[in-house]
């Protein structure tokens, strides 16, 4: 299984569209997981033309996004367990906070957002994820391809854009 992941797109406040990379990626995905800051609906419903898409609401999305999307949001995708959230906060340390927050939850894979910054590693055997921001600049704009197959390791691509 194919999954895009996605965060901070930020539509329209700090880039105008959805970047074509990230349709390009979405197009060749199963799922697409957005962890927030979408700022406009559209952005999922643009999305939903490409694959089906999971999200949760983020810091500066309206009332219109975070009643319709969760805080937190866990899934079970070819065995492994998913937690993700956007998070909150400093960005010094933000991915040892919301593992904490998950830990009880026995997650494989945390995905999250908000400091705009990619992110990965594994700690106590759970890969921790930040797709960083769609919206960063010009070339620091980044997102995640992550392909899950029952009992083979996750393989995870870095997309730059």
């Amino acid at each position: 299984m194919k999954i895009a992941v996605l965060s901070d797109s930020h539509i329209p406040t700090r880039l105008g569209a959805i970047p074509g990379r990230v349709y390009e990626i979405c197009a060749e995905s199963d799922l697409i997981l957005h962890s927030g800051d979408m700022v406009e609906h559209g952005v999922i419903i643009d999305l939903e033309r490409y694959a089906p898409v999971k999200a949760v609401h983020g810091n500066m999305d309206p009332y219109d996004i975070t009643r319709r999307y969760p805080e937190s949001l866990e899934l079970e995708l070819e065995g492994y367990r998913i937690c993700m959230t956007h998070g909150s906060g400093a960005r010094f340390g933000i991915e040892n906070r919301i593992f904490k927050r998950f830990k009880s939850h026995n997650p494989d894979i945390i995905i999250f957002g908000h400091s705009h910054v990619f992110y990965n590693d594994i700690k106590d055997g759970v890969l921790r994820l930040n797709p960083g921001a769609v919206s960063g600049s010009i070339g620091n704009r980044t997102m995640a391809l992550l392909t899950l197959e029952k009992d083979k390791k996750p393989l995870l691509e870095k997309i730059t854009f």
